[in-house]
């Protein structure tokens, strides 16, 4: 249970990263719009559906990933727990402070989907070579979304016939 300091602390650096995001966003406004000289009212639909697939596979690589574990594991405490004769790595945030806002922003689907989509808008705003890494994220983020829907469907088909065993099982009895 997390103490009423340990609670205001988490509020504190909760708080700074709050600012912290509202400067980025500024910045990033005013370099769109100093670069671009104006901000840019329209995006055709396929390029938004675009950065949206590559913000979702880049939120899905930060926060899911086994690739990216090693960084999120930075900001988490690691202990080994043996139990039954086997060893378990344990992983957990730090009770407070920055090591522990940065490791709950790592884990946040939402958190890090704001953050990848301002990177996504700025670079497609900012950059030509941008729309080449969004193109190739957006393919990877609608593999993995139909790999997600393609789980979906197998658990639920799974479910059906477990409950189909079981309520046969019982009309038997």
């Amino acid at each position: 249970m997390q103490t009423l300091r340990a609670k205001e602390d988490q509020n504190f650096w909760n708080f700074l990263f709050s600012i912290f995001f509202i400067i980025v966003l500024a910045l990033g406004l005013w370099a769109m719009q100093d670069i671009r000289s104006g901000f840019l009212t329209s995006v055709p639909v396929f390029d938004a559906v675009m950065m949206a697939f590559a913000a979702f596979r880049i939120t899905r690589l930060v926060v899911y990933d086994k690739i990216t574990r090693w960084f999120r594991e930075l900001f988490a405490q690691k202990s080994e727990v043996e139990k039954d004769g086997i060893t378990y790595v344990e992983v957990a945030p730090y009770a407070s402070g920055f090591r522990h806002t940065v490791y709950d922003l790592l884990n946040c689907p939402w958190c890090i989907g704001i953050w990848s989509s301002a990177v996504v808008i700025f670079a497609y705003f900012v950059t030509d070579w941008a729309w080449s890494v969004i193109f190739f994220l957006a393919i990877a983020g609608a593999g993995s979304l139909l790999q997600v829907a393609a789980n979906a469907i197998g658990w639920r088909a799974e479910s059906l016939k477990l409950e189909a065993q079981e309520h046969n099982r019982d009309l038997r009895l």
